[in-house]
């Protein structure tokens, strides 16, 4: 059996989410989804990835929480499932958030620390402060990779 490159995408993408953590199956949809040349349906998403219906429904669900594909309605009661035409865009959004909360949790500790822990309160100020720059740098890239997406002319 040969191997495509579409295969190997799905692979690779799958192989990717559950490396970050999340699960495999849902980075293989994602990317099946994104080399569709139509919405497919649960059943198409199941059959040919070789796993069960359940499991595509819940890894869609997944996809769809984190904005990376959406249901369509097909015909009858049957829904469908598309990927996001650009869902990379949703990453670096996504990960100044989750930095942005890092953040606030660990100033949230630093906060509690007594006047005679001085040290410690600001070794640990300086790590949220990681956090919080680190959501800035991603909001920024964020908002240079949409200028640079976006052929619109500017005015002068």
């Amino acid at each position: 059996m040969s191997e495509t490159p579409t295969d190997r995408f799905i692979e690779t993408l799958g192989l990717i989410y559950q490396s970050e953590g999340a699960p495999r199956i849902a980075g293989m949809i994602l990317a099946l989804l994104l080399m569709s040349d139509r919405p497919m349906s649960l059943a198409e998403i199941a059959g040919r990835l070789g796993i069960s219906k359940a499991s595509a429904s819940t890894n869609t669900r997944l996809l769809e929480r984190r904005g990376m594909a959406s249901k369509t309605r097909g015909g009858g009661r049957q829904d469908f499932w598309e990927a996001d035409p650009d869902p990379q865009s949703r990453v670096l959004p996504a990960l100044a958030e989750r930095f942005r909360g890092h953040a606030r949790a660990v100033q949230g500790v630093a906060r509690t620390f007594p006047p005679e822990e001085e040290a410690k309160r600001a070794k640990i100020a300086r790590f949220a402060a990681f956090y919080d720059d680190s959501a800035e740098f991603l909001d920024a890239w964020s908002a240079r990779l949409t200028a640079m997406a976006d052929p619109s002319p500017e005015t002068n």
